[in-house]
């Protein structure tokens, strides 16, 4: 009995040591599967610096003239055109010292460096062995995304170090100890760094079992069942929000809307026979939301041609070949309610048609950054079925 209580005890204590190793692994970069599941707000930045760099950080943030929207104007307020409050800015910033970064957020019931989006002010190198990360065969594992030299500092982002899924921006100045690391660099290079940093935000998305998900959308079953509709139904795949609800659908067009007090946000499906296809964008739409979004009143919504709400037209290469973009204002016929949308059309070649998705709100005296990039998120990451 004491031999074989003897070769127990050996046994439970190897497989301990062993689950140890395992779970510790001999990664010297930090990198585990076990990591918080993001979850956040869209267009916010959680920017992180020593406590040394409080004045400096603090300084950068509230000195610098951050690029803007162009297509988030605050017309409400009447402000001329020159005004730095004429539009509304790409990203918002919520500044932490580096003792923060473990509290957790009442908001989340995460870690504070877990959030979506975080930049990292490190000019005394404390986290250059995060600089280190390697593509894994791991969902989750770190991942070096971009990793350039702006003016002098060494920028690197890097995908899912506390969290999945995240990007991470490291800003070094190992050689003048952050003296480089002014609003001036900031307001000289912000644009390259939201250029990179934005299409990174709305690609941080991960697969599911029930599909496609990012953490600043709220989803859900229901949002997982609607889009699992959606493509058993018009073969495309659609990554929704659990806030918009299905309003109306037919063979052509599918509605879902977001309404509260305040403000409501819309997402619209289009499909479009190749016939139609020459017809010029802002007609095709203004057909479909006469046709489709009547109010009570009998009035409809159409694209806004004024020279205070320009519309804006380009095109990129996409998975699914050539992309048509264009994004403006549109405006209820005979009222002064109006808002911003954001449209990309999509040619389905194997199904004889172009689709389009396209986001649009309402939000009178509203801050609309945050509800625009929710939809831009959603539009960007639409895509046909193979």
């Amino acid at each position: 009995m004491s031999l074989m209580r003897q070769r127990i005890q050996l046994g439970i204590g190897f497989t301990t040591i062993l689950l140890i190793l395992l779970n510790s692994g001999c990664n010297s970069s930090g990198d585990t599967t076990k990591k918080d599941s993001t979850i956040g707000t869209a267009a916010k930045i959680s920017v992180f610096y020593p406590d040394f760099f409080e004045d400096s950080a603090n300084g950068i943030f509230t000195q610098t003239l951050w690029a803007v929207d162009s297509n988030l104007i605050r017309f409400e307020e009447n402000l001329p055109k020159l005004d730095n409050g004429y539009y509304e800015a790409q990203f918002e910033f919520e500044m932490h010292n580096f003792s923060q970064m473990e509290e957790t957020d009442i908001a989340t019931n995460n870690k504070m460096e877990s959030a979506p989006l975080v930049w990292i002010i490190d000019p005394k190198s404390k986290f250059e062995d995060l600089n280190q990360a390697r593509d894994s065969k791991i969902p989750n594992a770190k991942k070096t995304l971009k990793d350039t030299t702006i003016n002098n500092i060494h920028c690197t982002w890097i995908s899912n170090i506390w969290s999945f899924p995240q990007v991470v921006l490291i800003l070094r100045d190992a050689h003048s100890a952050g003296k480089n690391l002014t609003s001036t660099w900031f307001q000289a290079n912000q644009k390259t760094l939201f250029e990179i940093t934005k299409p990174l935000e709305l690609g941080n998305t991960q697969e599911t079992k029930t599909g496609k998900h990012h953490p600043g959308l709220i989803q859900n079953r229901y949002s997982d069942s609607i889009s699992i509709a959606i493509e058993a139904n018009y073969n495309v795949k659609a990554m929704l929000s659990a806030e918009l609800k299905l309003v109306a659908k037919a063979n052509d067009f599918i509605w879902l809307r977001q309404e509260t007090g305040n403000y409501h946000s819309n997402l619209m499906l289009q499909f479009i026979a190749n016939a139609d296809s020459l017809q010029d964008q802002i007609t095709v739409r203004n057909l479909l939301t006469k046709k489709y979004l009547k109010t009570a009143e009998g009035t409809w919504v159409e694209i806004s041609e004024s020279g205070q709400f320009p519309i804006r037209k380009w095109s990129i290469k996409g998975i699914h070949g050539t992309e048509y973009w264009m994004s403006g204002w549109q405006t209820e016929l005979n009222t002064n309610r109006r808002g911003p949308f954001l449209r990309r059309v999509i040619h389905d070649i194997a199904n004889h048609r172009y689709v389009a998705v396209d986001g649009f709100i309402f939000a009178p005296n509203q801050p609309r950054n945050r509800l625009m990039r929710e939809l831009e998120i959603m539009v960007s990451q639409f895509s046909l079925s193979q």
